[in-house]
């Protein structure tokens, strides 16, 4: 290999394996959040506090909890999520929409493959309510989650 086909793969590979700044490591991002918005801030001794978000400066993030309000300092958080509110009948009925439709072509598959006279008809409306249900009932267990806003750029030291 020539020296110049080397330098050129260096160069075209050194900056891949720079590190490239999270979205999630500006603590600019606590502006989305609205206040009185639920969130979770886990501090760097991995404790959690669960509340409503009041503010935040760039000395300290505040919610209020059960015990009153609370101003967690920048250098002591870990992470502030933002807990999602609980989309579950939406996903049960956007799982009942996709698991009908995947039932009505089954069925319709499935009554395709028997020949015999008026058996589609039987097989779709066998398969489309099996369909339906099973969509819903996934779509429906499934958790709420939540959004990570902030994470701090390491645990062993703070937020410059």
């Amino acid at each position: 290999m020539t020296k110049a086909s080397l330098s050129l793969m260096i160069l075209l590979i050194a900056p891949a394996q720079t590190p490239v700044q999270s979205s999630e490591d500006s603590w600019d991002n606590l502006r989305q959040v609205r206040s009185g918005q639920r969130i979770e801030v886990v501090d760097m001794k991995l404790n959690s506090r669960h509340g409503a978000f009041t503010g935040y400066s760039e000395e300290a993030i505040s919610l209020r909890t059960g015990q009153g309000r609370v101003a967690i300092p920048r250098a002591d958080v870990l992470s502030v999520k933002n807990q999602e509110s609980s989309h579950r009948r939406r996903n049960a009925l956007l799982g009942l929409a996709i698991g009908a439709a995947g039932g009505l072509a089954a069925g319709a598959v499935a009554g395709a493959t028997y020949h015999e006279e008026g058996e589609t008809g039987v097989f779709v409306l066998v398969f489309t309510p099996i369909g339906a249900g099973i969509g819903a009932g996934l779509e429906a267990a499934m958790p709420a989650g939540k959004v990570t806003v902030y994470r701090a750029k390491s645990r062993s030291r703070p937020q410059e």
